[in-house]
């Protein structure tokens, strides 16, 4: 895999996508391309957009490779959309309230919308997927603290006073919106105190 990006990088392309980032050489020559002016996409799994400055140090980047190269960072989850046709008005449970860290003022310029069944989506109530998003932008502060070795949860919190909308926030709005439910949102983030 290293060698077929080598090959890549002398056609002197100006994007380049690099499936997954595994190990320490396909990492070290998405990093050098980054660096000498390629735009470089990539994906790692991690938990959220902050753990993956962790993920790559773990790999065997060192830090001020990835402050140096990082321009942002992008988490995302699928959650199943409701049906159009058969969603209708639902009410969010105490555990739902609480996991969600719902605000009851929240609900009332909202309509919660849950899972209803029709032939469209064959009596399941959802129909498709919809995307979640984190997006964690690396700008000279946050190099700085990547720099300075901060642990995950601090880097985490950090973005989220820079104004990071977590995955568990941007699966909020889209519960808000209708577009899906409270228990789909719940079963693939984690916490924003986690």
């Amino acid at each position: 895999f290293g060698a077929a990006l080598r090959a890549m990088l002398r056609q002197a392309p100006n994007i380049i996508m690099v499936g997954e980032i595994r190990d320490v050489e396909t990492a070290s020559i998405a990093i050098n391309a980054s660096l000498t002016g390629h735009l470089v996409f990539s994906t790692l799994h991690t938990n959220d957009a902050p753990s993956a400055v962790a993920r790559l140090a773990d790999i065997g980047v060192q830090r001020f490779l990835i402050a140096s190269a990082v321009r942002a960072i992008m988490a995302q989850r699928l959650v199943r959309a409701l049906c159009k046709d058969c969603k209708g008005p639902a009410e969010l449970t105490d555990a739902e309230m609480r996991m969600l860290r719902l605000d009851p003022a929240q609900l009332e310029e909202s309509t919660i919308m849950g899972p209803g069944q029709c032939e469209t989506c064959r009596q399941g109530g959802y129909r498709g997927r919809q995307g979640i998003f984190e997006i964690f932008k690396v700008d000279d502060e946050v190099r700085h603290l990547i720099n300075e070795n901060l642990s995950t949860p601090q880097l985490r919190r950090r973005a989220r006073e820079l104004g990071m909308r977590t995955l568990r926030e941007d699966g909020i709005r889209k519960v808000l919106a209708g577009v899906t439910s409270a228990s789909e949102v719940i079963s693939v983030t984690m916490s924003d105190s986690d």
